[in-house]
């Protein structure tokens, strides 16, 4: 459903811009502050009002965007130069089951310059062609009934990895493209679950996000190196500690900046946390958090954050969430504005070359956001 909410937004964004001198951290007397991100549109989604819009990661190529769709147990699949939902591709997939560790499909890793999509899924990860939009195989995984969730791609060595945070201990498994078969896992004792991953050409290693371990209750981000995995025997080789912060999203930035989305137990600060990702030093700590994923627009030399859990206090909450998302400048690693998103938002995908990021949403007696969908924002 495309709406006409545009001014509407831009008002309310305008009166949070102006409210106050806490809320944009780099706002100064000298310092204009940016133009928000507008909401160009929202796409209707099927089913997706009643029951809550379940849905999980985001992901962009090619003019297309890819939604893990639980409401419909399908992948969506949007064309991005006309804001149009053009096909569901269904397989098998779960669907929205009794807790969020049975649902599925999960998360979405792309073979960048191909017509594949792996898919995490409750006990598997399925193959997509998404030329011929449909499922083509399924990797089984484990049988313990958790889903296998998020993941990220490694184009050096051809793998594959994600994470199965539910079991006992989490764990992650390495996938062949190549073969598309499973060539090894890594369990992660102690832990108390896995978040998402990303692979970076330049060090030659997987970083993942680690709910907490008895050195660091409350997170880490951990290091495997492609070596150890290629060589058979993965193994996370450091830890860096992210202390208050529960790590949920990761996001490679310029130069070795690596973003990681915080999502605070309650009574904690709201942040969002930027590294140096050879050694672990924290460059910047943002007062912007109680995110999922996350994602940089190499474009706009932005990352984007929507934060399901945000709360106007800045202080980690357990309800009263007003949802936001805020929007971290790259250079300077500020927080540039935050623009309202839907209820329940917490998955993000950027087209770079329109200038485009994908927010999806349910629905709520929110004026802007009145029915479960996808919301589509310009970068700048």
């Amino acid at each position: 459903m495309k709406m006409p909410l545009i001014a509407l937004l831009v008002a309310a964004t305008a009166v949070i811009a102006g409210c106050g001198g806490g809320d944009d951290s780099n706002s100064t007397s000298s310092t204009p502050t940016p133009v928000n991100s507008k909401l160009l549109t929202n796409i209707a989604v099927p089913n997706a009002t009643s029951p809550a819009f379940s849905f999980d990661i985001g992901y962009t190529e090619a003019g297309r965007y890819y939604l893990a769709d639980r409401n419909n147990k399908a992948v969506d699949v949007v064309d991005t130069k006309s804001n149009t939902l053009i096909a569901q591709i269904t397989g098998s997939f779960t669907g929205a089951g009794a807790s969020t560790d049975a649902s599925g499909p999960d998360g979405i890793v792309g073979i960048t310059g191909t017509n594949t999509l792996y898919v995490g899924d409750v006990n598997s990860v399925k193959i997509v062609d998404t030329a011929a939009l449909k499922t083509v195989k399924t990797i089984a995984i484990s049988t313990s009934g958790s889903r296998v969730d998020e993941g990220c791609y490694d184009p050096d060595d051809h793998l594959v990895m994600f994470a199965s945070p539910g079991d006992t201990p989490p764990f992650v498994t390495f996938i062949s493209t190549t073969t598309q078969t499973v060539v090894s896992k890594l369990a992660f004792n102690g832990s108390s679950g896995l978040e998402a991953c990303t692979y970076d050409p330049t060090t030659k290693n997987f970083y993942i996000n680690n709910d907490g371990t008895a050195a660091h209750p409350d997170g880490e981000l951990d290091v495997i190196t492609a070596k150890s995995v290629t060589t058979g025997a993965p193994v996370v080789s450091k830890a860096f500690a992210l202390d208050k912060c529960s790590p949920t999203g990761i996001a490679l930035g310029p130069n070795s900046d690596v973003l990681v989305g915080c999502d605070p137990t309650a009574g904690s600060p709201l942040i969002t946390l930027i590294l140096d990702r050879n050694t672990g030093a924290q460059l910047a700590s943002v007062p912007f958090g109680g995110t999922d994923q996350v994602t940089y627009d190499p474009a706009s030399n932005r990352y984007f954050l929507p934060a399901r859990h945000y709360v106007a206090s800045g202080t980690a909450a357990s309800s009263g969430f007003s949802p936001q998302m805020g929007v971290i400048d790259g250079a300077t690693r500020q927080l540039l504005y935050k623009v309202p998103v839907g209820a329940g938002a917490h998955s993000v995908a950027v087209d770079s070359g329109l200038g485009q990021v994908y927010v999806p949403f349910q629905a709520s007696t929110s004026t802007a956001f009145p029915n479960g969908g996808i919301s589509v924002f310009a970068t700048k």
